[in-house]
């Protein structure tokens, strides 16, 4: 498996997004699966992602920086949104696993064909509304007069 040193910003969405779309449509890749990386469970509105795309067969591998999900504001609930449905436009299917906070940052800073293999592995089919549904921001409570 070839890897790809980690695309994109770590806290920049809309870059990281651009980044690997870009490198993703050079490659004609028509099969794949997206897996997105967390360090957070059960905590979908603080959750910063990273993700892990396969394709070629699993030859070809890219990781990207920390970048996706609400943790990164709205940009980044954005591009989580993007390129999760991007994926699913292709027919790609979607799977996160979760990683500890310090294997979050170690993992992602020097990814090896170990790692990235553990990654798949642990991997769990994941439903993509998950990533698409955009939160909502918080309501005003309605003041009693």
């Amino acid at each position: 498996m070839h890897i790809a040193e980690p695309f994109g910003v770590p806290g920049a969405p809309l870059e990281t997004l651009h980044a690997v779309l870009a490198r993703l449509e050079d490659t004609g890749a028509a099969d794949g699966r997206l897996i997105l990386i967390t360090d957070r469970q059960g905590e979908r509105l603080q959750a910063r992602y990273a993700a892990l795309l396969t394709f070629g067969g699993e030859a070809e591998a890219i990781i990207t920086a920390a970048a996706f999900g609400p943790a990164y504001g709205p940009a980044g609930a954005q591009a989580l949104a993007d390129l999760t449905r991007w994926t699913q436009a292709r027919g790609w299917p979607v799977r996160e696993t979760v990683l500890s906070a310090s294997d979050f940052v170690r993992v992602l800073a020097e990814p090896d064909v170990d790692e990235v293999e553990r990654l798949i592995a642990a991997s769990n089919p994941s439903d993509p509304a998950i990533y698409t549904t955009l939160p909502k921001p918080p309501r005003e409570e309605d003041e009693w007069a």
